[in-house]
């Protein structure tokens, strides 16, 4: 097996995790619209949190294998963030203003600090509570990653212990909120600040980091990686815990589900499995537009719901088309373009190409 770490199998793999994490997602949101809401003894109501866990993790990695070889000066550390910039706040400034416009009312009119705030992800940094477009929190927290993520990429490449030293520091962290700042006897809207707090899902981002400079040199066989996709999926599934979903993110279950969910990671990152083309492009479609999913279906069954009534499969299908779609085309025609715009910004003309954007 080839050892590259840019190959595209495993790209590709963590883009088929990444589909699967945004239909998981868009399903737990849809059941909780139309049907009944997921709660922790279901494998939609644990995909509903681990979802977005799962983003986070596979969001450090990315940014770890992609930018791990040239963050090494301010000028590419600066590009880092031009690039991160050109690649989230497009969608989310037209997810927040559709958000704006479909909620409008002439009584409250427009908070123009909180939209200023969530057109420059600064709400992540000052107030995570104050996010806008559906969602949008964990956008929020990504924005504060990014500024960190040069840190612990230096210190990775310093010295490997120095990285995982860091590391542990954040898991130090996660597990302060989940054992001492969030109860699982308490709804977990009621400690939804709480939870969103940007420190509180650090461990997740680094945990991708950490992935990537652990296991870089690792390889499984066919029989490992199929024995470790089966564990991970069925230990999600048959997970033994019930309740309300403060239970899943609060004590010794966020742990174990966290572990879960890194292995999970693991095993799409070091992906040997042939899997059949009918299910690989799919997935590949999902992956690429998985941003414009997480973000556009509560925009799209907004706008829906205010012009057409059917059955709740008829609007969930309805939501799910349209989503699909929609995503498709703004990626294509509108999120890429300003990917490259911003690419091309902060690549010198003498530079050689980069590795494919994430």
């Amino acid at each position: 097996m080839n050892n590259s770490l840019l190959t595209s199998k495993r790209i590709d793999s963590l883009d088929w995790l990444r589909g699967l994490m945004a239909i998981s997602i868009m399903a737990y949101h849809l059941s909780g619209m139309y049907f009944t809401q997921p709660d922790a003894s279901s494998f939609l109501g644990r995909m509903g949190i681990y979802g977005v866990s799962i983003f986070f993790i596979l969001s450090g990695l990315s940014m770890a294998i992609v930018y791990h070889h040239t963050m090494n000066s301010i000028q590419s550390i600066m590009s880092f963030f031009v690039r991160r910039i050109f690649r989230i706040w497009p969608l989310l400034w037209v997810a927040t203003i559709l958000t704006v416009i479909l909620n409008y009312s002439a009584k409250t009119g427009i908070n123009w600090y909180k939209l200023w705030i969530n057109l420059t992800t600064a709400f992540g940094f000052i107030e995570p509570r104050g996010y806008i477009a559906t969602g949008a929190w964990s956008i929020g927290n990504e924005m504060v990653y990014y500024l960190l993520t040069p840190i612990f990429i230096f210190a990775y490449n310093y010295k490997k212990w120095l990285g995982d030293l860091l590391f542990a520091i954040t898991v130090g962290i996660g597990c302060y909120y989940c054992f001492y700042a969030l109860s699982p006897d308490i709804e977990l809207g009621k400690q939804w600040k709480i939870y969103i707090n940007p420190f509180n899902n650090l461990f997740l981002y680094t945990t991708g980091i950490a992935i990537f400079y652990n296991f870089k040199e690792v390889n499984f066989t066919k029989i490992e990686n199929v024995a470790l996709l089966l564990v991970t999926i069925g230990a999600f599934i048959f997970y033994p815990i019930s309740g309300n979903q403060s239970v899943l993110v609060a004590g010794i279950h966020r742990i174990l589900l966290v572990i879960i969910s890194t292995g999970l990671v693991v095993a799409f990152y070091k992906f040997m499995i042939q899997i059949p083309r009918f299910i690989d492009y799919p997935l590949e479609k999902f992956g690429i537009v998985t941003y414009g999913v997480y973000l556009l279906h509560p925009v799209v069954n907004n706008a829906l719901s205010k012009i057409i009534s059917l059955p709740g499969w008829g609007m969930a299908a309805l939501v799910v088309i349209f989503t699909v779609q929609l995503s498709l085309g703004s990626y294509y025609y509108f999120e890429l373009k300003l990917m490259k715009l911003g690419k091309r910004l902060t690549t010198p003309k003498s530079n050689k190409a980069q590795p494919k954007i994430q």
